[in-house]
């Protein structure tokens, strides 16, 4: 234990994931298949990864990222199968972290956020293609129209972070803002990047509008609005708004690395601008149960859930100033959700997190019936490449075969 919590303060070097990923599954096929695992959750007994191997593998990534903590929960045919993690999510008090451990998962706020706006579509109460001052009329007007569609597609010209955000010692991402409106005035004003439609540019302040058109067509504040209609039915009982002030148990900490490579305590921010973009805090378990009742048509009748699931483009080909020599895995940019293949051809939905020292990504197989969500209390570059790798052991356990 104390070599590996030596990881947390120093830089361990980047260990080839491509390499690892090969042995750790070569690994997994001779020594973790035909282990019965009776999980907490399951209600029969199954053949699944064993436990304490997954642990292990957690282990491992942490000491190739240096995250002081990982962990991760797994869902097969509707019941979570696993929940876990390694190391500590808060330093200062050796507090460990598992899946029932508290951060703030970043973009994966928008994942929620999204469901709420497709709710009131199939009540009428949205339409996807009126303009975005229908909802929010102190939005003012650019030389094109935005749309509700653009903003969920990322496609309203409207622009991501920028330094300037950062004067004044950062002060407007440190206040706390009370009324969502008034926390427009940050960006609302500012020149569109392109006119809307016509590119792909991630921005977190365009989909942070989706708080505002919630609450006025709603007549609930938002978090009230997610709580009872999303957080609730799902059983959602550790996810909520990422207040300060709030007394939250199990709640974990964020670190980054100083000029040094030491880890500190990541810088403050009060996320009370971006709760739909990446201002809500929830947990491994909570991650996966979203998924879940997405997956049983509890939150969206089917049809509803195929559009928002439904790739409009190829983000990485629609990127605004995309470089075309730049050869990417096709990303299928739907309503928020992004959608990809693994190597057998089987379809993932998903969406990654990344804030205040945290990292998460939440990805669904539904095909399959395979969900896993992982997070990380440091910034890590290959979150996805991880989650998948931790979704293939369950996808191969469960005797799934691929279209390729």
């Amino acid at each position: 234990m104390l070599s590996g919590i030596r990881h947390f303060f120093s830089y361990s070097k980047k260990v080839s994931f491509v390499l690892s990923w090969a042995c750790f599954l070569m690994l997994f096929e001779s020594t973790a298949f035909g282990q019965n695992v009776t999980s907490q959750f399951a209600t029969r007994e199954q053949v699944y990864p064993d436990q304490v191997y997954v642990k292990n593998y957690l282990q491992r990534i942490s000491e190739e990222t240096g995250a002081p903590g990982v962990s991760a929960a797994v869902a097969v045919n509707g019941r979570i199968i696993y929940s876990g993690g390694t190391g500590f999510s808060d330093l200062d008090n050796k507090a460990l972290q598992d899946g029932k451990t508290v951060h703030n998962i970043g973009s994966i706020s928008k994942a929620y956020a999204v469901v709420a706006i497709m709710q009131l579509v199939e009540k009428g109460l949205i339409n996807l293609d009126d303009e975005i001052q229908e909802y929010l009329p102190y939005m003012p007007r650019k030389q094109k129209p935005i749309t509700v569609n653009h903003i969920l597609t990322h496609t309203s010209g409207i622009r991501h972070y920028t330094k300037k955000d950062q004067e004044n010692h950062g002060f407007k991402r440190m206040r706390h803002y009370n009324d969502y409106e008034e926390s427009t005035t940050i960006f609302r004003d500012d020149s569109l990047l392109f006119d809307p439609g016509s590119y792909y540019s991630y921005s977190s302040f365009s989909s942070a509008l989706m708080h505002g058109i919630v609450e006025k067509v709603s007549g609930l504040g938002f978090e009230d609005y997610l709580e009872k209609n999303i957080w609730l039915p799902a059983g959602m009982l550790n996810t909520c708004f990422d207040v300060p002030s709030r007394i939250i148990p199990k709640r974990g900490k964020g670190y980054v690395r100083n000029s040094k490579g030491v880890l500190i305590n990541a810088p403050y921010e009060d996320v009370s601008y971006k709760y739909a973009s990446g201002g809500i805090i929830s947990t491994p378990e909570d991650m996966v149960k979203f998924a879940l009742a997405l997956n049983n048509g509890m939150l969206l009748k089917p049809k509803t859930l195929g559009l928002m699931y439904k790739p409009q483009f190829d983000k990485n080909k629609k990127a605004f100033n995309a470089n075309l020599l730049d050869q990417k895995e096709p990303l299928g940019q739907g309503l928020i959700w992004w959608s990809g293949q693994d190597n057998y051809g089987r379809t993932w939905y998903g969406h990654s997190g990344s804030v205040k020292g945290t990292n998460s990504f939440l990805m669904n197989f539904p095909k399959e019936k395979v969900v896993v969500a992982i997070q990380f209390n440091t910034y890590v570059s290959n979150v996805t490449e991880y989650a998948l790798a931790l979704a293939e052991m369950f996808l191969l356990e469960s005797g799934v075969q691929g279209n390729k």
